[in-house]
C-alpha cells in the first residue's frame, strides 16, 4: 500500500476535512503494514517449521542439504522483513510527525485567514455604517474575535475624562452586567494619559468577596489600546482575560492599534456629523421662530438650506426661479418669500402658464381694454395691475409662449406693460417669482425659451428637491396631513402607526408631496380607529412602480435619478432573493457567501422588508 499527500496543495487549501483525512489514511497505513508483516511472519513460521518436519523424516538425507539452504534462507527473510518492519515504523513516525506539524501551521493559517476577513468586514463596516451604537458593537466583537479574550470593553469619553458610552461583553459577545463591568482602572488612566498600548500578561489581582469577607488572588492578563485621532484620545478598547494560559502578544497591540486609528476617525466623524446635525436643528428652530415658515414642514438638511435661502433673499427684489418637480411644494415656497418680504401687507398672486390657453394669457396677465376684442364689453384689469406693489408668482413658465416672453422680458427690464387694446404703458411695482419643473436651462439650449429671459429670472435660484431625496421629511408631513384630514372629516385621528411610516419611508412618490397629501387624506376617510394603519393605505403603494428602466429612456436629470435608482432596486432585490434562497434564509451562511457583513445585509433586508 501506498500513499502521496501534496503539502503544497493541502495548504493552499487550508481546509479542515483534507487534513483529517490525511491522518486517516496514515492510520490506515500503519494497520494495514502491521498486519501485512505480521501475516509475513506466520508464513515464514510456518515455512520453517515444514522444513523442519521435512528434514526429519526417511528421506532427510537425500533432501539435507536443500532442506538447510531453504531455512538460511527463510532465516534472512525473516532478517530483511525484521528491518523492514523497523524502517516502515521509524518513516511512519517521520510522517506522523511532518503531518503534525503541518497541521499546527494550517491551524495558524486559518486563524490569520479568520483575523484578516473580520479585519476586512470590519473595515468594510467602519467606512459605510453611520450609526455609531452599530458600529462600536461590531469593533468590540471583533475585537474579541481576534484576540479571543474572555471579555471586551469600549469606552468613550468626552473632554472631562468622563465616560460617554461603555460597551461590555464577554467571550460569547453578549452583552456583560453592569455589576460585572470591572476594569483594572489603573490601565485605562496610563492608556489614556500616554495615548500608548499598554500590554501586561498575568498580572496578579486581588478581588474582595464581599459574602465571604475574603480576598480573592488570581492572574489576569490585559490589552488597553487608547482611541486616538489627531492626537486626541476619545477612549480605549479594553481587553482582559482570566484563563491561565492566556496572554496578549506585541503583534495583538500592533494589531489593535491599527484597528483604533481607523474607528477613532469614524468616531471623530460621527461627533462632527452629530455637531452638524444640531446645528442644523438649531438653524431651523431659528429660521422658523424669525419667519413665517408654519405651513413648511420638514428637517432634512435639504430643506433647512433651502429655508436658509429663503430667508436670506425674502425682503429683497430680486427675481427667484424655484426649480423642481411637480407636487414639491413650489408654490408654498413663493408664499413664504412674499409673505417674509416687505411686501406681505400687498397682494400675492398666483398664476400657472400651463392651465390657461395660450390667446388668453396674454389677457389675463396684463388686462384689456372695453372693446379690444370681441366680447371685450368693459374694461378688464390684468394680475400685473392687480398685483401692484406685491408679488406674482408664474408658475410653469417654461410653458410660456416665445411672444409672452418677450413681454415679461420688456417688463422685467423697465416694470412697464401695455393691456391689450391700449396705446398707453402702465408701470406697476411688482416683484416675480417663477418656477419650472423642467430643467430650464436644457431648454434654452433647445432654443425652446429665450436665453435672455432665463437669466432675468434665474437671479436667485433655487432648488427644491423631490420628496424621495428628502425622506426625513415624510413622517412629519404624513403626520400633519393625518391631523388636519382627521379633524377635517370628523375623525379622532391621533396619529399614523409606525409600520406605515416605514413603509412610507420606502416609497418613491413620483407625485412628491402632492401624493402624500392625497394618500393621507385617503387614509384618513378610510380609517376605523385612532390610528392610520397598514390597510389603510392604497394597493398602488405596494406594487411595483411603473418605471421599465431597462427600456424607457429618461426626459430629463430627475427623472434619470429616479430610473437609476429604480434600477439599483430592482438589481438589490433580485440579489437578495438569489442569496436567501440558496441559503435557506440563514443570514450568516448569505453574508459569508455574498462576501459581505452580516449587517450589511441585514441593512439591505431592512429596506425592502
Amino acid at each position: 500500500m501506498s500513499i502521496k499527500i501534496n503539502f503544497t496543495d493541502v495548504k493552499k487549501k487550508k481546509s479542515k476535512p483534507i487534513l483529517d483525512k490525511v491522518e486517516e489514511s496514515v492510520q490506515t497505513l500503519r494497520l494495514s503494514g502491521s498486519r501485512n508483516l505480521k501475516s509475513i511472519y506466520r508464513e515464514v513460521g510456518s515455512l520453517r517449521e515444514n522444513l523442519i518436519g521435512l528434514n526429519s523424516s526417511p528421506s532427510a538425507p537425500k533432501l539435507a542439504d536443500s532442506v538447510e539452504k531453504a531455512i538460511s534462507f527463510l532465516d534472512n527473510a525473516e532478517k530483511k522483513a525484521t528491518t523492514l518492519e523497523n524502517s516502515f515504523s521509524e518513516n511512519l513516525s517521520k510522517l506522523l510527525n511532518e503531518y503534525q506539524r503541518f497541521k499546527s501551521e494550517a491551524k495558524d493559517l486559518e486563524d490569520e485567514r479568520r483575523t484578516f476577513k473580520t479585519l476586512y468586514e470590519l473595515s468594510n463596516l467602519i467606512s459605510s455604517e453611520r450609526d455609531i451604537n452599530v458600529l462600536l458593537e461590531e469593533v468590540i466583537d471583533s475585537a474579541i474575535e481576534i484576540t479571543s479574550s474572555e471579555r471586551g470593553f469600549l469606552k468613550i469619553f468626552d473632554e472631562s475624562k468622563n465616560v460617554k458610552l461603555t460597551i461590555a461583553k464577554d467571550g460569547e459577545k453578549k452583552i456583560l452586567e453592569e455589576e460585572k463591568e470591572n476594569l483594572n482602572e489603573k490601565m485605562v488612566e496610563v492608556a489614556l494619559e500616554t495615548g500608548n498600548p499598554i500590554c501586561a500578561n498575568q498580572l496578579l489581582t486581588s478581588d474582595v468577596d464581599e459574602e465571604k469577607e475574603e480576598q480573592n488572588r488570581e492572574m489576569v492578563s490585559i490589552l488597553c489600546v487608547p482611541l486616538k485621532s489627531n492626537e486626541k484620545i476619545l477612549g480605549v478598547i479594553y481587553l482582559d482575560d482570566k484563563r491561565p494560559d492566556s496572554f496578549f502578544t506585541q503583534g495583538d497591540a500592533e494589531l489593535l492599534s491599527s484597528l483604533a486609528e481607523r474607528v477613532s476617525v469614524a468616531l471623530e466623524n460621527n461627533f462632527l456629523f452629530m455637531e452638524l446635525k444640531e446645528s442644523q436643528e438649531k438653524l431651523l428652530q431659528d429660521l422658523r421662530g424669525r419667519f413665517k415658515f408654519d405651513e413648511i414642514l420638514g428637517n432634512s438638511p435639504q430643506m433647512v438650506e433651502v429655508l436658509k435661502t429663503v430667508a436670506d433673499v425674502a425682503d429683497t427684489d430680486a427675481t427667484v426661479l424655484i426649480e423642481g418637480e411637480s407636487g414639491t411644494g413650489k408654490e408654498l415656497l413663493a408664499r413664504a418669500i412674499h409673505f417674509n418680504s416687505s411686501r406681505s401687507k400687498k397682494p400675492f398672486v398666483p398664476i400657472n402658464c400651463s392651465a390657461i390657453p395660450e390667446t388668453l394669457l396674454e389677457s389675463e396677465l396684463f388686462g384689456y381694454e372695453k372693446g379690444a376684442f370681441t366680447g371685450a364689453h368693459q374694461r378688464k384689469l390684468g394680475k400685473f395691475e392687480v398685483a401692484n406693489g406685491g408679488t406674482i408668482f408664474l408658475d410653469e413658465i417654461g410653458e410660456m409662449s416665445p411672444l409672452l416672453q418677450v413681454k415679461i422680458l420688456r417688463f422685467l427690464q423697465s416694470h412697464e406693460f401695455e393691456p391689450l387694446g391700449s396705446n398707453k404703458l402702465k408701470r406697476a411695482d411688482i416683484r416675480i417669482i417663477a418656477a419650472t419643473n423642467k430643467d430650464l436651462l436644457s431648454v434654452v439650449k433647445e432654443n425652446e425659451f429665450r436665453e435672455d429671459l432665463f437669466y432675468r429670472i434665474n437671479v436667485i435660484d433655487i432648488k427644491l428637491p423631490p420628496l424621495r431625496e428628502r425622506r426625513l421629511d415624510i413622517a412629519p408631513l404624513a403626520e400633519s396631513f393625518a391631523l388636519r384630514f382627521g379633524k377635517k372629516n370628523g375623525k379622532k385621528i391621533k396619529g399614523i402607526d409606525p409600520e406605515v411610516l416605514n413603509i412610507l419611508a420606502h416609497y418613491n412618490f413620483p407625485g412628491n408631496i402632492r401624493e402624500l397629501e392625497n394618500i393621507i387624506e385617503r387614509a384618513a376617510i378610510l380609517a376605523q380607529n385612532e390610528w392610520i394603519i397598514k390597510e389603510d393605505l392604497p394597493k398602488t403603494i405596494f406594487e411595483e412602480s411603473d418605471f421599465d428602466y431597462k427600456t424607457r429612456i429618461p426626459e430629463n436629470y430627475g427623472e434619470m435619478k429616479a430610473l437609476r435608482k429604480k434600477a439599483i432596486e430592482e438589481v438589490e432585490k433580485a440579489f437578495l432573493n438569489n442569496i436567501l434562497g440558496k441559503n435557506n434564509k440563514n443570514i450568516s451562511k448569505a453574508a459569508e457567501e455574498a462576501r459581505m457583513h452580516r449587517v450589511e445585509l441585514h441593512r439591505l433586508i431592512n429596506k425592502y422588508k
